[in-house]
């Protein structure tokens, strides 16, 4: 059990991409849904949409639609790229990286060295 918090930035946008690896086994998967799956959440503030699998293109202003500001951790588990999660400040990204982090901290899963 184990997770890595990756930072980068669009040198093209100016924008901050914050990028949440899970990598649990089924087993490790099935006990901590069975044990009460927690939610990791993010900051809404400075959020920009990222595109989908079926989008091709840069990032993209926050519009009216509703954007995910949180996810049970076997969620994240399941996404082979991880979650990518776009800010349009550093420090909102920054902010975020550290949340997320301590939060999967505190549910008992390992940082990656």
């Amino acid at each position: 059990m184990a997770f890595a918090v990756i930072r980068s930035s669009d040198q093209a946008t100016g924008s901050y991409v914050v990028t949440v690896k899970v990598d649990l086994s089924l087993a490790e998967t099935n006990s901590l849904f069975l044990s009460g799956d927690t939610i990791v959440s993010w900051p809404e503030g400075d959020l920009l949409e990222m595109p989908g699998p079926d989008r091709a293109g840069s990032l993209e202003p926050r519009d009216s639609t509703m954007i995910r500001t949180g996810m049970f951790i076997s969620e994240l588990a399941r996404l082979a790229q991880g979650l990518k999660i776009g800010y349009r400040q550093g420090a909102e990204g920054e902010l975020a990286a550290q949340v997320i982090r301590l939060q999967l901290l505190r549910a008992g899963i390992e940082e990656e060295t």
